[in-house]
């Protein structure tokens, strides 16, 4: 029942933080626009819009007035329907010459379609087990939990922002957060609005959000770009469920882990439904390209500044989209300017640019002092690594081997079914022509993606094996080109009717083909992910599948007791406890690594397993507690113990039969240390 009437809300404040001021926006503009391109661009930009206003809130501490925000825009949409400007919102409803063909399209049965594979993205979302069940009480007052790290991660950046903007990191104590925060920033607004708790919202309400939102902006750019409302529908369905052809070698071969993720490496489905900020980021993207493609065709301003706009959000959402978009539509530009004297895309690049700087400036700085990303030039790592999956590495070491055999068979098969639309890419490349810019942008986009994954490294400077980020950019491409395999498909579609099929026969049979082509490796993505008693496809112990009523008691001392942004010192298995269920930051947890230098991470490291260590010979030193500002120590009694002389820079503040808090007092910590 309390999540219920949470979701009851929760949309209600959807309505209010989401359409109205989007909606608002495009009052003013004045365009006409299909019910569904209304409801979607108006959703995203009210969301752009009320995140921002949020921030500029709480930047001087005045967070607790947002409340009126809603009321404001709520109150002047009233004012403008019912007053003097009412005329102006019944333009929505008026049928204007060019838009007939539009609105003719949009009362086909092609939403029927749609609307069923937005309820099967919920259904996903529904059964896998870190989304809806996951951090919910059991009859017993226990915590169900899969504790999949970007959960905890994601949950500790939103309680963060409901008490510090710009926000610290909740993962690395003392350091600024260098990580783009735009979708948890959302959920902080939502949280501040309605009471709802960021578990919730994280785990369940906003990513719901998210996934119809993005699907309609594919589905909204898709139809304006085919023609054709079903075919969009079949590109929202490639987009969010297609996969590679991982599925021929994994059935081949046996394989029992995640095929997507063993052999090519670069997953699309995985990350769209986890708790990743790519789900919001292809929204935005797909919302920018359609108001890009709206600019180019009429020449608004309006649309102009709203391509622009999004696009630029797109960097605190997801900035790897951002930067492949950016430098696809920067690199266009200039072409377009020199060889068709064309300004139309160099306008929308300069504006972009124009509105993207601050913020370029502030990840640029970000980066230099925190984790220091880096590019480095490394060649066919992912192709590599699939011949060793496949146990072909011996036989293609020449360069001639790698290039003309190895890559192809890697390209094909990261691709899977879109490999189709690699002519149609090629050729928007090789011969733009004056009137499709936005063509040769979409294939820039694609290409520059293959060829970043394909050559770079991207990882945080002085790691070796960490986690290679390049990989985003493939898979960025791969859902934009979708697009391009769709067309295929329909030109298909179009042959094959043209020789006399019956059109329903031959929707039907492109589909299944597409889909049969598609989604095997999605299938047994979904099936090992809604095991709750697997992780990564490993067994996960019993009991780290629950918070046990003594876990949940001391958090929740810990929660009554300590401040917002007040530092603990977690002991064995309650980091995620701590930075899920409190508004406290920690001195190391999750991904910190890729926030802070490799050496101030190395240091902290060392100083925590040298304060565990002296701990459970039972002193306590002194000088994580003190270079880290820790306020509180949970331990374990069965794993960490209880020192048995507590020395007077620590006091004991709760206790219960498996869990001690102890108080640090910083105005002791001057003291010498013990050991020293």
């Amino acid at each position: 029942m309390q999540i219920f009437l949470g979701a009851c809300l929760f949309f209600i404040a959807v309505i209010l933080l989401a359409y109205v001021p989007g909606k608002l926006l495009l009052i003013l503009t004045t365009r006409t626009l299909s019910w569904v391109e209304d409801f979607t661009l108006a959703c995203v930009l009210g969301l752009v819009v009320s995140a921002l206003t949020y921030w500029l809130m709480a930047l001087p501490h005045q967070a607790h007035i947002y409340v009126l925000w809603p009321l404001a825009t709520t109150g002047l949409f009233f004012y403008l329907h019912a007053g003097k400007w009412k005329s102006l919102f019944g333009r929505f409803e008026k049928v204007t010459p060019h838009k007939e063909e539009t609105l003719r399209s949009s009362r086909d049965r092609s939403g029927l379609a749609l609307a069923g594979v937005v309820a099967l993205g919920v259904a996903m979302l529904a059964i896998l087990p870190q989304h809806y069940t996951n951090l919910t009480r059991r009859a017993d007052g226990t915590m169900r939990v899969h504790p999949i790290p970007d959960v905890f991660f994601h949950i500790a950046i939103a309680n963060e922002l409901t008490h510090t903007v710009p926000p610290q990191s909740p993962v690395s104590s003392g350091h600024p957060l260098t990580y783009h925060y735009g979708m948890d920033l959302v959920v902080t607004m939502f949280a501040n609005a309605t009471g709802l708790n960021t578990r919730d919202l994280t785990l369940r309400f906003v990513p719901t959000l998210f996934l119809a939102l993005s699907m309609l902006s594919v589905f909204c750019f898709s139809r304006t770009w085919l023609g054709s409302g079903y075919f969009a529908v079949l590109a929202v369905l490639l987009v969010f469920f297609g996969e590679d052809f991982s599925f021929v070698p994994g059935l081949l071969l046996g394989e029992k882990a995640d095929w997507s993720v063993t052999y090519f490496s670069v997953p699309t489905v995985f990350s769209l439904f986890y708790t990743n900020p790519i789900l919001p980021g292809v929204g935005l993207l797909f919302a920018g390209l359609f108001c890009l493609q709206r600019y180019l065709g009429d020449r608004g301003g309006t649309w102009l500044f709203l391509s622009a706009l999004l696009f630029v959000a797109l960097m605190e959402v997801k900035v790897f989209a951002a930067v492949q978009i950016m430098c696809s539509l920067g690199l266009a530009a200039i072409i377009y300017l020199l060889v068709f004297r064309n300004a139309d895309l160099f306008k929308v690049a300069a504006l972009t640019a124009a509105l993207a700087a601050p913020l370029v400036l502030s990840v640029f700085l970000g980066n230099k002092s925190g984790a220091a990303i880096a590019t480095t030039f490394e060649p066919g790592l992912c192709v590599s690594y699939m011949m060793k999956v496949l146990g072909l590495k011996e036989r293609f070491t020449g360069v001639v081997a790698f290039t003309g055999i190895a890559l192809p068979i890697y390209l094909v098969g990261c691709l899977g079914l879109r490999v189709i639309g690699v002519p149609a890419i090629l050729t928007a490349i090789f011969r733009p022509g004056q009137k499709s810019g936005l063509r040769f942008v979409l294939a820039l986009f694609v290409v520059i993606g293959v060829l970043i994954t394909l050559t770079c490294r991207i990882t945080p400077a002085g790691w070796t094996h960490a986690y290679n980020n390049s990989v985003w950019f493939l898979a960025q491409s791969k859902y934009v080109t979708c697009i391009f395999t769709v067309e295929v498909l329909q030109r298909l579609y179009r042959h094959v009717v043209a020789r006399g099929a019956r059109p329903s026969l031959a929707a039907a049979g492109i589909t299944a083909g597409a889909v049969a082509l598609s989604v095997p490796a999605t299938v047994q993505h979904f099936a090992l992910e809604r095991d709750p008693h697997r992780l990564y496809g490993k067994p996960l112990a019993k009991e780290l599948q629950s918070y046990s009523l003594e876990t949940l008691s001391v958090i929740e001392f810990l929660a009554k007791d300590a401040q917002p942004g007040d530092v603990v010192l977690p002991g064995d298995d309650l980091l995620g406890p701590t930075l899920a269920l409190t508004k406290c930051r920690v001195p190391l947890g999750y991904f910190s690594n890729a926030i802070v230098p490799l050496r101030g991470y190395s240091q902290r490291q060392m100083a925590e397993k040298e304060f565990w260590k002296a701990w459970r010979l039972g002193n306590v030193r002194n000088e994580l507690l003190r270079e880290a500002n820790v306020k509180y120590v949970i331990v374990s009694k069965r794993t960490e113990g209880i020192p048995a002389t507590i020395p007077a820079i620590i006091s004991k503040v709760f206790e219960n039969s498996e869990f001690a808090v102890f108080k640090v007092h910083p105005e002791r910590l001057t003291e010498p240390n013990p050991e020293s």
